[in-house]
């Protein structure tokens, strides 16, 4: 097999090439070399980005500081204003028990009422019969006197006087 492979080979010749069209050499000159940068300005330039880096790192670092800081003093002014949210409304709460309302009231002159009257919003019309209230007798030291166990009034120095009545014009 080998031989008949070699026989079939046709040899090649080279391609003559024309020779009228020939390219024209190129003309060499003389250029002026390159001036190469110094590695000292590459280094400096990544010197101070780094410094510029870490600079703007610093003061950011400085302002979550400062935030952190401001954060933990309104945290705690949030906490003192909530302990005296609920003091005061423990105190609101006391203040407004029956007993001390009504204690309050007498202080101020006024007299519970003797029947209860409510007015309707939106008509304006009066439900129940209104009364007068009576003032409390007023309380009048004796002289000499300390107890007044003879009228049932355990209070010290005072007597009993009638019932005055209060009337209201409309």
């Amino acid at each position: 097999m080998s031989t008949s492979t070699a026989a079939a080979r046709v040899p090649t010749r080279p391609i003559a090439r024309p020779t009228s069209r020939e390219r024209p050499q190129p003309r060499l000159r003389v250029v002026a070399p390159v001036r190469r940068r110094s590695a000292g300005g590459l280094a400096l330039l990544s010197v101070g980005l780094l410094g510029l880096g870490l600079l703007v790192l610093l003061l950011l670092n400085i302002s979550i500081g400062k935030g952190a800081f401001a954060l933990t003093e309104l945290q705690k002014q949030q906490r003192q204003l909530t302990e005296d949210k609920q003091s005061l409304a423990e105190q609101v709460e006391a203040s407004s028990a029956p007993q001390k309302l009504a204690a309050r009231a007498r202080k101020l002159g006024m007299v519970p009422a003797p029947n209860t009257v409510f007015v309707r919003l939106p008509d304006g019309t009066v439900q129940g019969t209104p009364e007068t209230a009576l003032a409390p007798p007023p309380k009048k030291v004796a002289k000499g006197l300390t107890s007044d166990t003879a009228t049932g009034n355990d209070t010290p120095g005072t007597t009993a006087s009638p019932r005055a009545t209060v009337e209201s014009t409309p």
